[in-house]
């Protein structure tokens, strides 16, 4: 009965009549937002944020994970909550202006000329600070962590272990040549693939595209996909979330049409 199962729980018995058996008829909208919310964050793993696109994507991605053997408490609420901040990041940084964050996010827009006068491309550990001081500032304490060593005779960019043993990995690369899902998949996957090997079968990649962006970039939901790759027929495979950002790029002012890719 609703009545006994909301003993101990005033808070959840207050929202229905005295025989605990309908709801009350007159609610605050707010608070019926709020506890939509909370439930969807706890069936799902992360709170609607009241973007449609984002929440569609993020709905999406989910979608995609769901189809793993492996995808059960508590490594799907672990591993949704850091895919949840992880596209967050990127959908932020994608709207970001260089000076956002002052010299944090410096890296977005093109690079400066050095004391000698020499201007150098941005390094991969723009990317990887950014996102670190990102997660460590919204992940519980102490469990984001930068290269952690001797993960599968490695070191790791950025490592997320909520508990002993559940371990996510996020591999933090920079690509001065254009950043296609083929070419990613091709030159980052075996790589992001392996830091899995004794954890949950998931992962993220995050690739700082420094290619040429004079004529702009495709959309966020073009750069963000889900790799599946297995390494033996009876391996649980593999389901590695690339993410790329353009980094390195001009201001939307002084951009121009690459005329090869107009179609009439």
């Amino acid at each position: 009965m609703p009545g006994k199962a909301l003993e101990g729980r005033p808070e959840l018995a207050a929202l229905f009549t005295d025989d605990g058996t309908t709801l009350r008829d007159k609610f605050d909208p707010q608070l019926l937002d709020r506890a939509e919310r909370y439930l969807h964050q706890a069936r799902r793993g992360y709170a609607p944020t009241g973007n449609l696109q984002f929440d569609t994507h993020m709905d999406e991605l989910l979608e995609r994970l769901e189809d793993s053997p492996s995808w059960k408490p508590p490594v799907l609420h672990q591993f949704t909550s850091l895919l949840d901040q992880f596209l967050r990041f990127l959908y932020d940084r994608f709207d970001a202006q260089a000076d956002r964050y002052g010299d944090r996010t410096a890296y977005l827009g093109p690079p400066k000329p050095d004391a000698k006068g020499e201007i150098h491309p941005w390094p991969e550990k723009a990317l990887q600070d950014d996102l670190l001081q990102q997660l460590s500032a919204v992940m519980t304490p102490d469990t984001v962590r930068r290269e952690l060593i001797d993960v599968a005779s490695g070191r790791t960019d950025i490592t997320y272990m909520p508990q002993p043993g559940n371990r996510y990995v996020i591999e933090a690369k920079r690509r001065l040549t254009a950043a296609t899902r083929e070419a990613v998949e091709r030159a980052y996957l075996a790589q992001a693939a392996v830091y899995t090997a004794t954890g949950p079968p998931f992962g993220i990649l995050a690739v700082g595209d420094h290619s040429d962006h004079r004529s702009g970039s495709s959309d966020i939901e073009d750069r963000v996909w889900i790799i599946q790759h297995a390494r033996s027929p009876t391996e649980v495979p593999r389901l590695i979330v690339a993410g790329v950002l353009p980094i390195g790029r001009a201001t939307p002012s002084a951009l121009r049409v690459d005329r090869s890719t107009v179609h009439p």
